[in-house]
């Protein structure tokens, strides 16, 4: 098998996947065409499920061991506006060595550098070592429901889940959970012009805001995942009417931890909100949060666990050089696979910065590295 051959044609496939939208629920025409390739490069079975999502297996060596499955997601963000872009965001373009297009980092390149590391053994007459299954999810960038319905309904045990969200060729052991609570000050209502006669809640939330903001480097940090942090994203009041003094105004904070409990979230929430009346709700079912001192995780596979060492040393001994251990600032569909006690790691020759932004291009020669890495994995994992 000719290695320059196995590369022009994985930058082929992506290119056509980055010609081929597939916006959250406008999936199915990209889905047809990954199962058309993995069909065309003979793997021994190419499935799709209720949900959309697309599946294709390579029989190992050793079929009683659990699977390693490569899980990439079919959809993307919208592009907005092409005037932005280099080149049109559907083009699939090379400029300077990188494939430019909408989903070309997040993650088609990754996407198809998954499935020709799978049909690179095909070509080279090989069988991996356990059964190796491609996972294609849908609506990965609406919340997962591809990824949930697709480990609810596993029938086959899994080894490793290798994500390929971007990691610039670095192992990613992990992210930070997600916590979103809406803080809401209350007070009282009066018209515009007299505000004497009002209990404008907007002043709290000002006083609110500003101790967050010097408050948030107290929160706490994971060893390897990084510090909790902190966003104010979204402000509401109670009312449209420009001459009325809101009754309530609310914020929504958008916490990223993997060392703080909702427990302890709300304590540091209550703590800066200080006396003024309050309340805290999930800002995804607008109710309390029930009491837990849990921490929060997206997903952490430790560095000394085996399965980060037999990876570690196998994309080594393909790639020619060792992949750093990293860890993702973003979340991934990780993070639903976690309940069900199944390894994962991520690894990808996507950067992170290239995600969801205008221009958003994959290297080409970073694709090269990642195909012969993932190709030892495939071999001996």
């Amino acid at each position: 098998m000719g290695w320059e051959k196995l590369l022009g044609d994985c930058i082929n496939f992506t290119q056509r996947l980055v010609q081929t939208p597939s916006m959250p629920h406008e999936e199915g025409t990209l889905a047809e065409l990954v199962m058309a390739e993995m069909r065309r490069l003979g793997f021994d079975e190419v499935w799709a499920d209720e949900m959309g999502n697309v599946n294709g297996r390579l029989f190992g060596q050793n079929r009683e061991l659990p699977a390693l499955v490569l899980n990439s997601h079919l959809d993307h963000v919208d592009p907005g506006d092409p005037a932005l872009w280099p080149v049109p965001p559907f083009s699939g373009e090379i400029v300077d060595g990188r494939i430019v297009g909408r989903g070309a980092a997040d993650i088609k390149g990754p996407l198809a550098v998954q499935v020709y590391s799978m049909a690179a053994l095909l070509r080279m007459g090989e069988r991996p070592y356990r059964d190796v299954v491609f996972s294609g999810v849908v609506q990965e960038e609406i919340g997962g429901a591809g990824a949930k319905f697709w480990v609810e309904n596993l029938d086959y045990e899994v080894a490793l889940v290798v994500l390929g969200e971007p990691s610039d060729n670095k192992l990613a052991l992990g992210h930070r959970g997600i916590v979103q609570m809406w803080v809401r000050f209350d007070g009282r209502s009066a018209h515009a012009s007299v505000p004497q006669k009002a209990q404008n809640p907007n002043y709290a939330l000002a006083e609110f805001l500003a101790r967050l903001q010097t408050a948030q480097s107290e929160l706490s940090s994971h060893p390897h995942l990084g510090p909790t942090t902190v966003s104010p994203t979204i402000i509401e009041v109670d009312t449209k009417s420009p001459n009325v003094t809101p009754a309530w105004t609310r914020v929504l904070l958008d916490f990223r931890t993997a060392s703080e409990s909702t427990d302890s979230l709300q304590a540091f929430v209550h703590n800066l909100a200080g006396d003024w009346p309050h309340t805290i709700a999930n800002a995804w079912t607008d109710a309390p949060f029930p009491a837990s001192d849990e921490i929060i995780y997206g997903y952490y596979t430790p560095p000394e666990s085996a399965v980060v060492q037999k990876a570690q040393a196998l994309l080594a001994a393909g790639m020619g050089w060792e992949p750093a251990l990293t860890s993702y600032q973003f979340a991934t569909d990780g993070r639903h696979f976690v309940p069900y006690h199944i390894p994962i790691i991520g690894c990808s020759p996507a950067e992170e910065a290239q995600a969801h932004i205008a221009g958003e291009s994959i290297s080409i020669a970073k694709m090269a590295d990642s195909l012969r890495g993932h190709v030892q994995l495939l071999r001996a994992f």
